[in-house]
C-alpha cells in the first residue's frame, strides 16, 4: 500500500472550484477531485497549526486538554506506527512550526525528513536588507530577509515543497509500502506570490504591498484593500494548485494512480474579512474557518467524483491511514477510520465533531447546526492545561509559574502521571496565540439552510437540545471538569 497524505495549510473551502467557487482557478485540484471521494461535511477539529497536526499524528482531538505543543510521551504518532510496521515513511514540509519550540517532534519519527527553509517567521536569513518596500498591514524583518531569496517562482515555497515531493517520488516510487507526509505551509500568510499571479485577480491594484494583515476585527481597511488581499490569497491558492500539478505528472508517470491512496486536506480556513474578521483570532470559529476541504483519491479511482455528505474531521485521517496498511490504534481514540464509509459499507461513523481552539469556544455539529458554545464566565477561568512537556510548550515564556503544577492521572489518554497547570485570564494571549477577547455570546446556526450563519438561534428552545448534546458529547471524550465550569455546562 502506498499513501500520500496533502496538507495544504490554510486552504478556504470557498475559494475552490470543487466546492462552488466560480473564479479561482485551480484545475489540478479540480483534476484530483475527479479521481477521488470528496467530503462535504469535513470539519477541523484542534486548531490552529500544531494542534491540528497533533490531531492528525495521533487521532486525538487536542484543544479540550491543552493549547500549542509537542507530541506527548503517551502519544503513539502514526509515523512512528508505520515505521514499526516495516512501512517507509518520508516528510516533507516548508512549515517551520514543526522545528520550533513547541513542535520540535514531530518530525523524528519518519523514516526521511527534507525542511524547505524561508516561509512567514522562520529564523533563515540574517543577511542585512535595505529597508522594505512600503506595505499595508504586517511585514515581519525575519520574512522581509526570507525575501531576498525569492527572485522566481520556483524558489517560492510551495513550488521547492512540491517539487521535492514530486522528486522524491521519481526516486522513490518503487517502494512496495510507502507514507509520504507533504505537509505544505502555502496558502498560509504572508499572501506574497511572484508574477504572474499578483496581478492575476486583481489587476488594477496600484497600492503598497499588501499581503499580510494582523489577526483580528476588520477596522479601517477599505473595500479595495480587502479586494487586493483576497486576490492575493487566490492568486496563493492557483499558485500552489499549479505546483500541485507537477506532483500529480509524477503519480502519472509511475502508474501510482492504480496502487496508491492520496488525501488532499487542510488544517483550518483562514478569515479574508469574513464575519469582520481577518486571519486566525480568537473570534467565533465560523464556518470560513472551520469547514473545510477533503478529497480522498482511492487505489484504482474507485467511486471517483463521488460526494459524500458523513461528518468527518481531522482526528479520523490518523484510523484511516493505519487501517489502509493493516494496523489498528494501539488504544481508543477520537478518531474514526473511514474505511468503511469509503467502500461504501455504511453512511456514516460518527454522530458529531467537537471542534475549536484551546482556551475559547467549544464548538460541536451534526451536520444540520453547529452550536458554538463560549465561556460563561466573566473571566474565561476555570482555564487548565495538561502536559508532560511543560519545558517545550509556549507556557515556558510565563514569568512565574510557581507552585502552580501539579500531578496525577487527569489524562483519560493515559495512567501515566500528567502535569495539570491553571492559568490566570491575562496569561491567555502569551499562551494561546489569542490577544483578542475570547469572551462572545454562544451562537446556533442551521447550517443546511443557513451556511453563512446570518440567523441566530441562540436563546430558542433549540438551544436546549444542543447544551444537551454538547455535553452529552463532552462527557463521551472524558473532557475535564473545568470545561463544564468555563462553560456553563
Amino acid at each position: 500500500m502506498k499513501v500520500i497524505c496533502i496538507l495544504l495549510d490554510s486552504l478556504n473551502r470557498h475559494f475552490l472550484p470543487i466546492y462552488g467557487n466560480d473564479w479561482v482557478r485551480t484545475p489540478n485540484m479540480d483534476a484530483l477531485a475527479e479521481r477521488s471521494v470528496v467530503f462535504e461535511q469535513n470539519y477541523i477539529g484542534s486548531a490552529p497549526c500544531m494542534p491540528a497536526r497533533r490531531d492528525l499524528w495521533t487521532g486525538d482531538w487536542e484543544f479540550l486538554w491543552r493549547p500549542w505543543g509537542s507530541l506527548e510521551p503517551w502519544d503513539h504518532p502514526l509515523p512512528r506506527l508505520l515505521r514499526q510496521a516495516g512501512v517507509l515513511t518520508h516528510l516533507i514540509t516548508d512549515h517551520y512550526h514543526l522545528f520550533e519550540r513547541g513542535g520540535e517532534n514531530y518530525h523524528i519519527d519518519f523514516e526521511g525528513w527534507e525542511f524547505i527553509r524561508g516561509h512567514e517567521n522562520d529564523p533563515w536569513i540574517t543577511d542585512p536588507r535595505p529597508d522594505p518596500p512600503p506595505y499595508h498591514g504586517v511585514l515581519s524583518p525575519r520574512y522581509w530577509r526570507n525575501m531576498s531569496r525569492l527572485n522566481r517562482e520556483a524558489d517560492f515555497f510551495a513550488p521547492r515543497t512540491l517539487q521535492a515531493a514530486a522528486d522524491w517520488l521519481e526516486r522513490n516510487h518503487s517502494h512496495e509500502n510507502f507514507f509520504l507526509m507533504i505537509d505544505e505551509f502555502d496558502p498560509h500568510e504572508p499572501f506574497h506570490v511572484p508574477p504572474p499571479y499578483d496581478t492575476m485577480y486583481d489587476p488594477d491594484w496600484d497600492g503598497p504591498l499588501y499581503i499580510w494583515d494582523r489577526y483580528g476585527r476588520i477596522e479601517g481597511e477599505t473595500e479595495e484593500q480587502m479586494r487586493h488581499i483576497r486576490a492575493q490569497y487566490a492568486g496563493k491558492v492557483t499558485m500552489t494548485d499549479r505546483w500541485l500539478g507537477r506532483l500529480l505528472e509524477r503519480v502519472d508517470d509511475f502508474g501510482l494512480w492504480d496502487d496508491t491512496a492520496i488525501i488532499l486536506m487542510t488544517d483550518h480556513g483562514h478569515f479574508l474579512g469574513e464575519h469582520g474578521w481577518m486571519g486566525k483570532p480568537a473570534c467565533p470559529a465560523y464556518q470560513t474557518i472551520a469547514h473545510t476541504p477533503l478529497m480522498i483519491h482511492l487505489p484504482g479511482g474507485a467511486r471517483g467524483g463521488e460526494r459524500i455528505d458523513a461528518l468527518t474531521t481531522t482526528v479520523d485521517l490518523y484510523a484511516t491511514i493505519l487501517e489502509w496498511f493493516g494496523l489498528e490504534p494501539p488504544r481508543p481514540v477520537h478518531g474514526r477510520s473511514l474505511i468503511p464509509i469509503l467502500e461504501g459499507k455504511v453512511d456514516r461513523v460518527r454522530d458529531y465533531v467537537l471542534y475549536g481552539w484551546w482556551g475559547r469556544g467549544v464548538n460541536y455539529t451534526d451536520g444540520h447546526y453547529t452550536y458554538l458554545r463560549h465561556p460563561q464566565t466573566p473571566d474565561n477561568t476555570p482555564l487548565e492545561a495538561y502536559s508532560l512537556r511543560w519545558s517545550t510548550a509556549p507556557w515556558w515564556e510565563l514569568p512565574d509559574l510557581t507552585g502552580r503544577l501539579e500531578f496525577g492521572p487527569y489524562m483519560p489518554q493515559t495512567e501515566m502521571l500528567v502535569g495539570r497547570m491553571r492559568f490566570r485570564p491575562d496569561e491567555m494571549a502569551r499562551i494561546s496565540a489569542a490577544p483578542d477577547d475570547v469572551v462572545h455570546p454562544s451562537l446556533l446556526f442551521n447550517i443546511r439552510e443557513d451556511e453563512d450563519q446570518e440567523h441566530d438561534l441562540a436563546g430558542t428552545p433549540i438551544e436546549r437540545t444542543y447544551e444537551e448534546k454538547l455535553r452529552q458529547a463532552l462527557r463521551e471524550v472524558q473532557a475535564p471538569e473545568s470545561q463544564f465550569e468555563r462553560l456553563g455546562l
